[in-house]
C-alpha cells in the first residue's frame, strides 16, 4: 500500500537530489514527515519536469528506503522493497523526454 500524503507534512524539498551517488539533473525531490510512535516516517516524492517519477518511503532512522513505487502511464505501481534503481529511474526518466547527463 502507498503511503496517504494527506497524513505527512512537507518536511524540505530538495533540487537533483543524490541517489545512491547519483545526480540526475532536472529531478526533484519533496520529502514529507510524520509521527510514528517514536519514530519518525518519511516519504520522498521525486518528479521531473514536474512529473512524478517515484516515491520511496522508510524511517528516518534507517540507512534504506524500505520500499519504492515507480510512477507509470496509469498511475502507481506496486511497492517494491528496497531503493529506487538508478537505473529504473533513468530508463523512466528517458520516456519522459531528454534527460540530462549526470554531473
Amino acid at each position: 500500500m502507498l503511503p496517504d500524503l494527506s497524513q505527512f507534512t512537507v518536511h524540505r524539498e530538495v533540487a537533483e537530489p543524490d541517489l545512491d551517488g547519483t545526480v540526475l539533473p532536472g529531478l526533484h525531490a519533496t520529502f514529507h514527515r510524520r509521527a510514528a510512535g517514536s519514530r519518525i516516517e518519511s516519504v520522498g516524492v521525486y518528479r521531473y519536469a514536474g512529473v512524478a517519477v517515484f516515491m520511496a518511503w522508510g524511517y528516518v532512522d534507517e540507512p534504506h528506503c524500505r520500499f519504492t513505487a515507480y510512477a507509470g502511464p496509469d498511475g502507481w505501481g506496486a511497492p517494491r522493497r528496497g531503493c529506487p534503481s538508478v537505473d529504473a529511474v533513468r530508463d523512466q526518466l528517458a520516456t519522459l523526454g531528454p534527460v540530462p547527463s549526470p554531473h
